[in-house]
């Protein structure tokens, strides 16, 4: 075999050290690709993501609303100064009652949602009551029905134009007439039986008289329980 020539030597010497030098260079880069790149690699995949999830909607996880509470049925109007009250909210709510407006009271409901206000007293004329709830969590409801209750202590008028008591009838003076006034929106009943109110007040009906004395008695009684009693005797001879 025929030996190498000083330039073949030579070049073989250039392409070795050019070798070395790309080979020393891909390690360099790798070193630096593990050293810097992956980690920021890491970091722009997470800042990817997160802008990514920035953009879903975010679901707040609210708690269920409170509802307003319930009041049982109250009268319109009543004659005593003092009611009782009671209802139905979320158990374990706070319940406030309010009458006229204004906050008066508090209690918490027990295991069943039931609650009672005992002994809340009335001013005369109307009273507005209504209730609001609020929970643990700080939700308060919107108000309940409010009930608007009358307190009225006066009994109703009571006036009986005909007959007069102890007045003497005959045969063709039968049947009588009984007439009167009183308060309108008020019910009225002579001897258990119901007469009509009108709306001016006025009352009348007719009655048929056994003979002898005949005992008449009218009673009226308004919204609030208030009751009047007037009682008269006539007398009929047929």
């Amino acid at each position: 075999m025929a030996s190498k020539t000083r330039l073949q030597r030579k070049r073989e010497k250039d392409s070795l050290r050019q070798a070395f030098k790309y080979l020393f260079l891909a390690f360099g880069l790798l070193f630096l690709l593990i050293r810097f790149g992956l980690p920021a690699l890491i970091k722009m995949s997470t800042f990817l993501g997160d802008l990514n999830s920035s953009k879903q909607p975010i679901e707040k996880q609210e708690s269920s609303p409170i509802l307003p509470p319930r009041l049982n049925p109250l009268p319109l109007a009543t004659a005593s100064a003092q009611i009782n009250l009671s209802g139905y909210s979320q158990a374990g709510s706070t319940v406030k009652l309010f009458l006229r407006g204004v906050s008066i009271e508090e209690t918490i409901t027990d295991a069943q949602g039931e609650f009672s206000f005992k002994s809340v007293h009335l001013k005369d004329g109307e009273n507005e009551i209504y209730t609001e709830a609020n929970d643990n969590q700080g939700q308060e409801s919107g108000p309940s029905t409010t009930y608007t209750i009358t307190l009225d202590s006066e009994a109703p008028k009571l006036e009986i134009s005909q007959p007069q008591d102890g007045q003497r009838f005959f045969d063709k003076d039968s049947p009588i007439t009984i007439a009167g006034n009183t308060e309108a929106g008020t019910d009225l009943t002579i001897n258990n039986r119901f007469v009509l109110v009108k709306d001016d007040g006025s009352f009348s009906v007719t009655q048929s008289l056994n003979e002898g004395d005949n005992q008449i008695e009218v009673l009226v009684r308004d919204d609030a329980g208030n009751e009047t009693k007037k009682s008269l005797k006539v007398n009929y001879t047929p």
